[in-house]
């Protein structure tokens, strides 16, 4: 069988929408860090269009710091790759002719590590690089959830410090990046940050700006005045990538394209508005460039991101393997619905273009897709990254306002029962988190006893504001629903919270 690169392109099936521009006039443009299944489906996806009647120099590299290496899975396919977006028994194939190449640094030893990295460096420093977009989740910025400053005693933190021209993190990238555009005299890239981090690009500069403080301290005044860290807000169902889906396309394609990714119809990407920026035309393709991008990301985290944490946690302790398993179940969808709606749509910005109810229902019907096989595992991974800004500050806000938050404690406990159970297992094959090192800490010090597990959880500042202490009984209301869902079905839970909203 064929395998999917420039020459093939030929041979994929007629329903297959092909690039509508020549690829081969593509120069480098933009570099991307953490060139996963999102951003070649949700960017990739975005930029395509945008190439269709601006194309030059506008191609994009992707880089991977970390595994997989997107290098050996691109470049036999020449950097092609085609995406599929479905819905129920629906689906849409496109080749995105728009990534020319993938480059990823390799650990297999330090020395091989060193070389990859300068490698990625020059690539990414490349006078022609106007641009320097990233996916590379909430863990990348090593920043502390609780606080969004940089985590300083993060290992791959103190090793950038340490070696910089060789770094370990994202900021440690970044600031390296920053350092030679100033010594080579050329314009810094903009960056553009697409991960669910709050503020996203104003994180990546403050995590920046702390680095260089130890790093290069006469740079930062620089670095502050100008160098340019958008904002933005993006959305797009993407599931982790199964050798079933790749398997699948390749019966019906009769091609083989090991980097082939599925994702859902709807997407979103609202873009921070800065005009220093010199960017592709976005907008023509669909994107918005606003200047409340914190509006929408507000939005978006609360309700998409809100519901599919909540839903998550539970999901998996119901043995629950994909979301749209957990939303095919009534009491699970209506107990994730009812919490939106009483206990967060009240405080959201309505400032926007959203219809927030009709958002809410949207999101309803986009996560019961069965389609779209999202592991509720993959949801739950990294949920200390998470809950800060998905549960626990709309539970904060829901408790200054007067309003409900019954939903949210329940959520929250689920997600405190989790780490509880993971903890204690010490089985991480499936769910991983930075903060199992010291959970695992604390359950044994509280030898088994869920209550003072979460006890002594909650005074963890990475993780947990101050302010939790402030809220009347929430510690033992947690503790209290944490037992329960040791001893009884959270179905049975879930119902009892609809039947005392009902009255």
């Amino acid at each position: 069988m064929r395998s999917l690169n420039f020459k093939n392109i030929t041979h994929l099936p007629e329903y297959v929408q092909l690039p509508k521009y020549d690829r081969k006039i593509l120069s480098p443009g933009i570099v991307h860090l953490g060139c996963g299944a999102f951003h070649r489906t949700h960017l990739m996806d975005f930029h395509e269009d945008t190439l269709e009647h601006q194309s030059g120099a506008w191609g994009v590299i992707g880089i991977n710091l970390r595994e997989p290496d997107i290098g050996a899975i691109l470049s036999p396919q020449e950097g092609l790759y085609c995406r599929q977006l479905r819905y129920k028994d629906e689906h849409q194939s496109r080749l995105i002719g728009g990534l020319l190449a993938g480059v990823s640094v390799i650990h297999s030893n330090e020395k091989i590590r060193r070389q990859t990295i300068r490698k990625a460096i020059e690539i990414a420093t490349a006078p022609s690089i106007k641009v320097i977009s990233m996916t590379v989740t909430e863990k990348g910025y090593c920043h502390a959830p609780s606080t969004g400053l940089l985590q300083e005693s993060h290992p791959d933190i103190t090793h950038d410090v340490m070696h910089p021209r060789f770094p370990l993190s994202v900021p440690g990238f970044v600031l390296e990046t920053i350092q030679i555009s100033f010594r080579s005299n050329q314009e810094p890239p903009i960056f553009i940050s697409c991960d669910n981090v709050p503020g996203n690009g104003n994180t990546l500069r403050n995590c920046v700006s702390k680095l260089a403080q130890q790093v290069c301290p006469d740079l930062l005044q620089r670095i502050n005045n100008d160098v340019i860290f958008l904002n933005t807000m993006v959305d797009r169902i993407v599931p982790a990538i199964r050798k079933k889906d790749i398997f699948e396309f390749q019966s019906m394609a009769n091609i083989k394209d090991a980097a082939f990714v599925v994702g859902e119809p709807y997407r979103m990407w609202v873009i921070e508005q800065d005009k220093r920026a010199n960017l592709p035309d976005w907008s023509a393709s669909g994107a918005l460039i606003k200047t409340n991008v914190h509006d929408y990301e507000l939005i978006k985290m609360r309700v998409v991101n809100g519901m599919q944490t909540a839903l998550a946690h539970l999901g998996h302790l119901s043995n629950f393997t994909y979301m749209s398993d957990v939303f095919s179940n009534e009491t699970f969808r209506e107990f994730g619905k009812s919490l939106i709606e009483r206990e967060i749509l009240p405080n959201l910005p309505k400032s926007t273009s959203i219809k927030l109810d009709d958002y809410i229902n949207e999101t309803v019907n986009r996560l019961v897709n069965p389609a779209i096989r999202h592991q509720t595992a993959q949801i739950a991974t990294d949920g200390s990254q998470k809950i800060r800004h998905r549960l626990l500050d709309p539970l904060y806000d829901a408790y200054k306002a007067g309003l409900t938050y019954d939903g949210l404690t329940i959520a929250l406990s689920a997600w405190l029962y989790h780490i509880f159970k993971l903890s204690k297992d010490n089985n991480q094959n499936e769910i991983t988190d930075p903060f199992l090192k010291n959970s695992i800490k604390i359950q044994k010090i509280s030898k088994d006893n869920l209550s003072i597990f979460i006890n002594e959880l909650i005074k963890e500042r990475t993780v947990f504001p101050k302010w939790i202490f402030e809220i009347p009984n929430l510690i033992e209301e947690l503790q209290a629903i944490a037992e329960n869902m040791d001893k009884q079905q959270i179905n049975d839970i879930l119902e009892a919270y609809l039947i005392r909203q009902k009255k």
